[in-house]
């Protein structure tokens, strides 16, 4: 839930500003598709680290873990790049604030995971 609420705001916040700014560059473009790729990319690492709490070996568990972090990350450099090769002249301060928005979309994840570890009975 966090998540999706992280979403809408920044989703709702970007597009408000593209009306208020009325700059012809197309960083509210980019910023809109690029929160769009992070709440996939959230919504599957979340997935794996669900799958994570719930595995009772240790090294499952890690992999599970670094499986979901390497995914995420994946996902992102992958966004990144297509946007740059094929994307002319490539906005600096969208793959920033870009980036930006992957720390606070992790840092809500590992709240919540962190939250929902706390509360299985295996942990």
């Amino acid at each position: 839930m966090p998540i999706a609420v992280i979403f809408i705001t920044v989703s709702l916040l970007v597009i408000a500003l593209k009306y208020l700014v009325k700059t012809p560059s197309n960083l509210f473009d980019v910023l809109v598709l690029g929160n769009l790729v992070l709440y996939a990319a959230t919504f599957f690492s979340f997935n794996f680290y669900l799958k994570a709490i719930n595995n009772k070996n240790t090294l499952g568990f890690l992999k599970m873990v670094y499986g979901a972090m390497f995914l995420k990350m994946g996902i992102c450099i992958a966004a990144v790049m297509m946007y740059a090769f094929t994307v002319k002249p490539v906005s600096k301060a969208a793959i920033l604030v870009f980036f930006g928005l992957y720390f606070v979309y992790t840092f809500a994840e590992v709240k919540i995971v962190t939250r929902l570890n706390k509360q299985h009975k295996n942990a």
